[in-house]
């Protein structure tokens, strides 16, 4: 647990220390310490953590004069990653200023704590330090649509773990390499339930990276049976106005974020696309490609290629379709404001036609799954490689 302490007063922070190596087992906590505002941003852009512990009465820079920071500290947690992503604890000698900022620092689900010497400040702040931890921040989270998405990861090197309701979520625990997360499944397939689902696990959860694994249908002639679609742009092709019976689509395109894209685009070769498949049923997919390109959601089944082809008059290159992808693309994008690591993988089990069946759906689940946890453990240690250099 990544622990950064704000403050000025050496006594203070001693006592804050003491504290922690008592309420975390085992050398938990790895404490960084700053001591003033602009010092605290710097940090902060450095690299997440996962408790800021802060004063509210300190220097903007070094040998300065101590300002009231609430306002600084309430922008950090509303809008930048990091501040989001992080639990937060202020601890402040100042009774009138803790007051007044109570009310700015509810907002944000944040305490204030009055310190004192004298006082039993120890045992809220213990009391607080100890939940946190419980409810530390996981490295990443996965949304599937199926029950049956899920369970594609049995087939991938992660460690599953229990499984439990999260406030109202179907939740199962799943580690990769070092790395924490959870798989969430969502009550029922589609835009809304997705959008719901991924809003409601990003707030608890607060994760470094959020992707979605699955099955999708492909469009015959830009893909084929067993193809994995990562999508680097989608939209829910049934927004718009319907115009003397005809829809006039108002796309509201998302895109991943372009490094991710890059790194995605990275893997997507035929020797790797055939690894993911090892062990696997239904050889006759064995050569079926990673792909790159568009994907479109909507609220339907599509099983009609007459219906396919329309769809794709919205945009060029549009390969495979679904009934998620676009609305948890949109909903990651706000929450981590043009941050964050987002991506989506798929498997085609089906050509959008009259011939659907569920023949692939095992497989293309399994297919996903590994690629989805190969993927966030290579995005995620490249980013925490990068922040660390």
């Amino acid at each position: 647990m990544r622990i950064l302490i704000v403050d000025d007063d050496d006594a203070k922070v001693e006592s804050i220390k003491e504290l922690i190596t008592i309420a975390i087992p085992d050398g938990g906590a790895e404490i960084v310490r700053t001591e003033t505002i602009n010092d605290t941003l710097v940090k902060l852009g450095e690299g997440r953590f996962d408790l800021v512990v802060v004063d509210l009465m300190l220097p903007q820079i070094r040998n300065g004069d101590p300002v009231d920071a609430t306002n600084q500290w309430c922008e950090l947690i509303e809008h930048d990653l990091v501040g989001r992503t992080a639990s937060w604890i202020v601890m402040t000698a100042y009774a009138e200023i803790a007051g007044l900022a109570r009310e700015s620092f509810a907002r944000h689900n944040v305490a204030v704590i009055k310190y004192e010497t004298s006082s039993r400040w120890d045992v809220p702040f213990t009391q607080k330090l100890r939940e946190t931890y419980s409810t530390r921040p996981l490295d990443f989270l996965i949304v599937c649509a199926l029950e049956k998405e899920r369970q594609g990861f049995v087939h991938t090197k992660s460690i599953l773990g229990e499984k439990s309701v999260v406030v109202g979520l179907d939740c199962q625990l799943i580690s990769i390499g070092k790395f924490r997360g959870m798989i969430v499944v969502q009550p029922g397939p589609g835009m809304i339930s997705a959008a719901m689902v991924t809003t409601k696990a990003l707030m608890t959860f607060r994760p470094s990276a959020v992707a979605m694994s699955g099955i999708c249908g492909g469009r015959e002639g830009e893909t084929e049976l067993g193809a994995l679609i990562v999508p680097d742009l989608s939209w829910n092709y049934q927004s718009g106005k319907f115009i003397a019976g005809k829809l006039t689509p108002d796309l509201l395109q998302v895109q991943i974020p372009p490094n991710v894209r890059t790194r995605l685009i990275q893997k997507a070769n035929s020797e790797y696309s055939k690894s993911l498949r090892n062990g696997l049923l239904h050889l006759e997919l064995v050569n079926a490609p990673i792909q790159v390109g568009t994907m479109v959601s909507g609220s339907q089944v599509v099983a009609d290629p007459a219906v396919g082809a329309l769809i794709a008059e919205q945009g060029r290159k549009v390969i495979a379709l679904d009934m998620e992808v676009a609305s948890m693309l949109l909903t990651a994008r706000d929450f981590y404001d043009g941050g964050g690591i987002i991506f989506a993988a798929k498997t085609v089990v089906d050509l959008a036609n009259p011939h659907k069946d569920d023949r692939y759906h095992d497989y293309g689940c399994a297919v996903s799954a590994r690629f989805v946890s190969e993927a966030i453990n290579e995005l995620l240690s490249f980013d925490a490689s990068h922040v660390a250099l």
